[in-house]
């Protein structure tokens, strides 16, 4: 299609935009970011991490929760995805046991509260890290 030179888009202003459109896509979404997180450090018999994400949003324990915990076991370095759903509650918690060699807990809380374009929404993160005493 041709189009006369007085409507031509830019070269540079559509560069600016393409650069603008990947920054929104890259950085739109912080509100994912947003979520405090707290580490601790503990004593337990085995070397291992792992977040304590209170989620909103959960409405069941089938469809929910199973999403939920799908989602969470199919990031790379996730080893276990346990989940308290209590139906009268607005706040559940999912315990996440994870290689912090291989993922973070931002990434963990991107992984729930991008599931169904922003259903579930993590309120609040601990990272513990358990160790046992000789090793702390």
């Amino acid at each position: 299609m041709h189009f006369p030179s007085s409507i031509k888009p830019h070269k540079a202003a559509a560069s600016h935009l393409w650069m603008l459109a990947i920054g929104a896509a890259l950085f739109g979404g912080c509100s994912q970011c947003e979520v405090d997180i707290v580490h601790v450090d503990r004593a337990g018999n085995n070397e291992e991490t792992v977040a304590q994400l209170a989620i909103s949003g959960m409405m069941c324990e089938i469809a929910c929760v199973s999403k939920v915990r799908k989602e969470l076991y199919n990031v790379q370095g996730v080893a276990r995805a346990d989940i308290h759903f209590d139906e009268g509650s607005k706040v559940d918690t999912a315990f996440v046991a994870f290689d912090p060699a291989l993922v973070d807990a931002e990434t963990l809380i991107a992984t729930v509260q991008e599931i169904g374009d922003g259903l579930y929404a993590v309120e609040s993160a601990e990272v513990v890290h358990y160790a046992p005493e000789s090793r702390r």
